[in-house]
């Protein structure tokens, strides 16, 4: 066919295949418009030289470039826990769970039901306790509390259970975004010093196709204002909320974050942004939401080249098998989800955990898919090419036939030069066999078990949990 660009091109030259998508993009901005159902979001926009009718919004170009060249290329994540701080450099990929998922396989009776806060809390207990696992997130919903303060029980509920950053999802309003920075205030010691060290952050979903929806975006503009870093997470749907082709897809995407990203430079310029999306695919026999199809994985990657494209940091969707049990399609599905987008360059990838398409949390899939992430980890990052790595002297002396493993030069450097798995089985037949002949979700659940009665997150002082029950509890009142 005629016009056609590949995968392999765009990840490795292909500016000119990027630089379409942003021209079609504006295009789209400009004549096609956007949906903002926020008042608040049109004056602003207004006040730039967009032109509104009603609740569409037309963006001209400049608007966007603008605001594209406001947004910083890098920051910071911060966690309660300094030595958990996460530089957004394009340096590394860093992997967090999922999110906002309505169903638990319980860890004890094996059967599937709606998600808890104590879900949440021991989820993120896990997620401490794996070096892999560089941010937590609520993986699940916690649908035992108050509708009205669910948002700031979820975040509770991880800042308790661990010292990393947390990226919170599922904040439909201002006022839920209020009460997450109180509640993160706290925990720092006030809004001055989260503005400075923000421990969380938060990514709004916009409504495929090109339309912002009215709470996350006010939302947005309340964690932007406070220095919060947010991301824009289109979920476009091939063929049902977009283009049915993946380009018309890319276009639509890339123009609901440019757009949203527009508006949060206007309204605080610099503010910490995330090029973000989870965009997916449907089962042509079903109708079945597919986020690890082929075409999902490739349009996930093309959200991380695009976020390069534009030198902005970014939030990926990945994982989201559409298994329902851990087991070999999870492991491929994934392996593929994850392996692409950090090849782009992603800088977060947003997946560890769930099955059934984000749906369903198994303790044990964390952990399986972290050994996932660290194998990504350990391949994407730097391999020693100096004199003393290729080691000619030795070699030399050494000579045809010679053995390495008594040598000082093995001891010095074998724990940077090979890497040792977390749950993977490296056993002989025979060691393996005499161990019971154990499965790797065997193996995943009785670590779960370990980490769950001997883990323990970082304390916090008393004083501190007591002020945060006190804010939890005054937002859970409708």
């Amino acid at each position: 066919m005629e016009n056609e660009v590949r995968l392999k091109d765009l990840l490795v030259q292909d500016k000119e295949g990027l630089e379409e998508v942003h021209a079609r993009s504006l295009d789209l901005l400009e004549t096609t418009g956007i949906r903002f159902y926020s008042k608040r979001a049109r004056a602003i926009l207004d006040g730039a030289g967009a032109r509104i009718d009603g609740d569409i919004v037309k963006l001209p170009a400049q608007v966007v470039e603008a605001a594209l060249a406001k947004a910083p290329s890098q920051f910071t994540l911060y966690a309660r826990d300094p030595k958990h701080d996460l530089a957004i450099d394009g340096g590394r990929t860093y992997y967090s769970q999922d999110g906002c998922a309505a169903h638990t396989l319980d860890f004890e009776a094996g059967t599937r039901r709606a998600s808890t806060k104590a879900d949440i809390e021991a989820m993120a207990l896990i997620s401490d306790y794996l070096d892999a696992v560089d941010i937590v997130s609520p993986t699940v919903s916690a649908q035992d509390v108050p509708p009205a303060g669910i948002v700031v029980h979820e975040l509770e509920a991880c800042f308790l259970n661990s010292g990393k950053h947390v990226l919170t999802e599922s904040v439909t309003n201002a006022r839920e975004a209020q009460a997450q920075i109180e509640l993160a205030a706290t925990v720092v010691g006030g809004k001055g010093e989260l503005r400075s060290r923000p421990i969380f952050s938060n990514f709004v979903c916009t409504i495929s196709p090109l339309t912002q929806d009215h709470g996350g975006i006010e939302a947005a503009l309340e964690f932007a204002d406070a220095g919060i870093p947010v991301g824009i997470y289109p979920m476009s749907t091939t063929g049902v909320t977009s283009p049915v082709t993946l380009a018309g897809t890319l276009a639509v995407a890339n123009a609901e974050v440019i757009s949203a990203l527009s508006l949060l430079q206007l309204a605080a310029p610099g503010a910490k942004v995330f090029y973000s999306g989870g965009p997916a695919t449907i089962d042509l026999r079903t109708g079945a939401y597919t986020a690890t199809s082929p075409e999902a994985i490739w349009l996930r990657t093309m959200i991380a080249k695009m976020a390069s494209h534009y030198n902005l940091p970014s939030i990926v969707g990945a994982g989201a098998t559409s298994a329902k049990l851990p087991g070999a399609q999870a492991a491929w599905e994934n392996a593929f989800s994850y392996a692409f987008p950090s090849l782009a360059g992603a800088s977060v990838l947003f997946g560890l955990g769930l099955l059934d398409g984000s749906n369903l949390l198994t303790y044990e899939q964390i952990l399986l898919d972290a050994e996932m992430a660290a194998m990504l980890r350990r391949l994407l990052s730097g391999v020693a090419f100096d004199a003393t790595a290729f080691a000619l002297p030795l070699v030399g002396e050494l000579g045809p036939g010679g053995v390495y493993l008594d040598q000082q030069h093995t001891v010095s450097h074998m724990r940077r030069a090979l890497s040792l798995p977390g749950i993977a089985d490296r056993d002989s037949y025979d060691e393996w066999s005499h161990k019971g002949q154990a499965g790797r979700v065997t193996v995943a659940r009785r670590k779960v078990q370990e980490i769950l009665a001997s883990h323990e997150a970082p304390p916090l002082p008393a004083a501190t949990r007591e002020a945060m029950t006190e804010i939890v509890e005054a937002y859970s009142r409708a």
